[in-house]
């Protein structure tokens, strides 16, 4: 049997989740499959800056997210080598409605972006897991695998939001341009009260050893360490090297509750395209980074909202399908030019070796205690991964509001300088 929508969305997370909300807003109908038996609550992204803020509340959801997590307008820079902290503080900017960052998990944002798309009509399927599909000139047939056995499902269109990883991207042939880089990422989740020791609710943590990402999760007491570990250790027993690495955070503490672990792969990659016939690609399933900085989450969700916009206006017959090639220019050119420098960039400064670079990323971030508009550039920066909204009609046409605020951050390359 073959079941007919317009849109069929493989990946369930909240990239996946959002896209189907702005497309089920717009009129489309809309059909989610993830191959897992649920929402995964894994150690993952989970600070949403103020440029992912007015989608949230553009959406209707970040009343209920607000609720759910709680903001933060703090940021610590820490480099222990040097006895040296810096905290920069997020105040308000006339022209940009939020002067707060917002704590809260990744599966939550999922959750509740499923439950409002669902509200609207969309359908969202776990346990389900594409495995091919056949294109013709007006439709895609997509095979699936799921509970009930094999299914068939014809689409108009078939987005790829399922990962650095895709399968979209690899059925569809798509290369995966870029590097991966000699490091891998261990996030953890910990209950553990870092404050304690002088770190703020969002912090980098420089070293050339020990570099960190250290976050505030929720008010309970529950805590991201994200740390970084040479790829050729062995990835099955990175577990025991966990209380190796938390000695050295922890300052000889005992008194922590690891709750959750998770080993990735980190990679600077970008699809070649975004669009190959009635294939279509949004989050890490288009471009991939390191997450220093939380450039990439805020990308990919970006990269699928403005997807679901001019998707949802082709669709309905308002814009020809050419747009959807200039969505994959314009994407790919937000992820090369601005995501991926600046992202590589704070990697670098995070676990930079040379004595002579330390100093100097010393002195620029020193800087910061003494510029008044410091808070607001860590802040404002964020607003250039919205790129071109591509149409007039557009509901995100007036979203970057960076040209009507004084504080200039065009020839801004990065979050710290």
């Amino acid at each position: 049997m073959t079941e007919k929508t317009d849109v069929l969305i493989i990946g369930g997370g909240p990239v996946g989740m959002l896209t189907a909300l702005t497309l089920a807003q717009s009129g489309a109908s809309v059909r989610v499959l993830d191959k897992e038996p649920e929402i995964i609550n894994s150690p993952r992204a989970a600070v949403y800056f103020p440029s992912t803020l007015l989608v949230l509340e553009e959406l209707g959801i970040l009343d209920e997210l607000n609720a759910i997590g709680f903001q933060n307008s703090s940021f610590g820079t820490h480099i222990p080598e040097f006895g040296y902290s810096s905290v920069v503080k997020t105040e308000p900017v006339e022209g940009i409605d939020y002067d707060y960052q917002l704590h809260v998990g990744q599966h939550e944002v999922a959750h509740v972006a499923m439950e409002h798309a669902q509200k609207l009509g969309a359908e969202v399927l776990f346990d389900h897991e594409l495995h091919g599909y056949e294109e013709y000139e007006d439709r895609i047939l997509a095979m699936v695998t799921g509970p009930d056995g094999e299914k068939t499902y014809e689409v108009r269109w078939l987005i790829g939001c399922d990962g650095a990883r895709s399968t979209v991207r690899k059925l569809a042939d798509i290369e995966f341009e870029g590097h991966t880089w000699p490091e891998r990422f261990v996030a953890t989740n910990v209950k553990f009260p870092f404050k304690e020791l002088g770190y703020s609710q969002a912090n980098f943590v420089c070293d050339p050893v020990n570099m960190a990402v250290i976050a505030q999760l929720d008010t309970d007491g529950l805590w991201r360490c994200t740390y970084m570990e040479d790829s050729e250790l062995p990835v099955e027993s990175y577990e025991e090297r966990v209380h190796q690495r938390y000695e050295w955070f922890m300052q000889g503490r005992k008194d922590y509750e690891i709750v959750s672990a998770n080993p990735y792969t980190l990679h600077q990659r970008a699809a070649a395209t975004l669009r190959k016939g009635h294939v279509l690609l949004a989050g890490d399933a288009a471009h991939a980074t390191n997450p220093c900085g939380g450039l990439g989450l805020t990308s990919g969700l970006w990269t699928g909202i403005v997807l679901a916009d001019v998707l949802g206006a082709v669709i309905k017959g308002e814009e020809d399908e050419t747009i959807l090639d200039r969505f994959s220019d314009e994407r790919r050119r937000i992820f090369w030019e601005v995501v991926s420098p600046a992202a590589t960039e704070n990697k670098r400064m995070l676990q930079e070796k040379d004595m002579e670079q330390r100093k100097k990323d010393l002195e620029l971030i020193r800087a910061l205690d003494t510029n008044p508009e410091s808070g607001a550039l860590l802040m404002l920066f964020a607003y250039k991964v919205i790129g071109d909204a591509l149409r007039e009609g557009s509901r995100w046409a007036d979203a970057d509001p960076t040209d009507r605020v004084a504080i200039n951050i065009k020839d801004r390359k990065g979050q710290i300088h």
